[in-house]
């Protein structure tokens, strides 16, 4: 069939690994999700590290499906900028980019002031998922399937920066959004929701 162009696609993290590691498989130039090739990818994630380097900011990013650095330039001066601190959650829009490392290369980004706005990304992720899914293979994902994933799939409480917590290992949470301040160093996220996850992400 044709590719599909997306203007924008909400992704995460491993969504964009996946790609990139299908476009090395296949040879292909351009990076395609789902059949399609988005022109700029919206990213939610938590800031585990940040360093300024002259005129750019660069990061390390965790949207508990992965983990993915970032580099931001900055064009003029900005008081928000100095809020981007480990533990805050941003909103990001850009490409990601194999060379010189894999990173994700930001146009824009700003503060998340809203535990509701991580919700909706990672829903609106799944959402654009079954639809490009379904445009591609022309197969309905099962709408209980994906109410399921959205519910149990990275639905925070509050908002706030990292710290460490005793609750952050109550077994009845098994969703949190928030990293620990002292991630661990195998893969994040792994567990039910990262499961959840990759029943949606997943694909050709």
């Amino acid at each position: 069939g044709v590719d599909k162009k997306e203007p924008c696609l909400p992704v995460t993290i491993r969504a964009m690994e996946m790609a990139l590691s299908q476009r090395a498989s296949t040879g292909e130039d351009a990076l395609k999700f789902y059949g399609s090739e988005p022109s700029t990818l919206i990213l939610v994630a938590a800031v585990e590290s940040v360093v300024r380097q002259g005129a750019s900011l660069e990061m390390t990013l965790n949207d508990a499906t992965g983990r993915m650095k970032a580099r931001f330039f900055v064009t003029e001066a900005a008081a928000y900028l100095d809020r981007i601190v480990p533990g805050r959650y941003v909103s990001a829009f850009g490409s990601v980019r194999a060379a010189p490392v894999v990173h994700f290369a930001m146009n824009g980004v700003r503060i998340v002031e809203s535990a509701d706005e991580v919700s909706y990304h990672m829903i609106e992720v799944a959402h654009a998922a079954v639809r490009l899914r379904k445009d591609q293979n022309k197969a309905e994902v099962p709408k209980r399937a994906f109410e399921e994933a959205a519910e149990r799939f990275l639905t925070p409480e509050k908002l706030q920066p990292a710290v460490p917590s005793t609750a952050a290992a109550e077994p009845a949470k098994p969703a949190s959004v928030a990293p620990a301040a002292k991630p661990a160093a195998g893969p994040p996220g792994r567990g039910e929701p990262r499961a959840a996850l990759s029943g949606l992400m997943q694909g050709s």
